[in-house]
């Protein structure tokens, strides 16, 4: 029997106010709603891919007042300079309650709580890896390259160093069995 490739590819949701949750993840991130059902117990499909219908499910639901149940929302990065201007627009979003940083040595990221305390993460990778969990905060009034530089020492020194190419072969040793 053959293995089954699957794709991770969206994450659904329930909320409390559809309406201040789809502003939020529209005009945050981008995402556009692609549909939507408006009765009593609404739900909005939204995307930011032209590949996929859609990426983030919001179902009404969530009690109000009841605390978030989400782990946390992931969000991939391109590059390091979209990570700044992530955590510059987060810093100085008002519906953004929280916001804090790690360097997780094999990424950097940057987290913070959307309006209904839900943990969104935004990441880069690193060209490192070392054993979770492991995060020090990451000093945004640091260039790029010192930050890179500090990763890079902290990596190094840790016992559980290795690349991150050598880490992503031993995975596709690992998913081969």
């Amino acid at each position: 029997m053959s293995r089954v490739n699957y794709s991770l590819n969206h994450v659904g949701i329930h909320v409390i106010d559809i309406d201040v949750m789809t502003d939020f993840y529209t005009s945050f991130f981008g995402f556009v709603v692609t549909d939507e059902r408006m009765d009593e117990k609404p739900i909005r499909f939204m995307t930011m891919s032209p590949d996929e219908h859609h990426q983030l499910l919001l179902a009404w639901g969530r009690a109000p007042d009841s605390p978030s149940t989400v782990a946390q929302i992931s969000f991939l990065l391109d590059d390091f300079a979209q990570l700044r201007q992530v955590y510059e627009k987060a810093t100085s979003d008002p519906r953004v309650s929280k916001v804090w940083t790690l360097d997780h040595g094999n990424s950097w990221t940057v987290y913070f709580k959307d309006p209904e305390d839900n943990t969104i993460e935004t990441y880069v990778h690193t060209p490192w890896h070392v054993s979770q969990p492991y995060g020090t905060p990451i000093d945004f009034t640091l260039s790029d390259a010192e930050i890179y530089a500090s990763t890079e020492r902290a990596s190094l020194a840790n016992p559980t160093y290795r690349t991150a190419e050598a880490f992503r072969a031993e995975l596709v040793e690992k998913l081969a069995r």
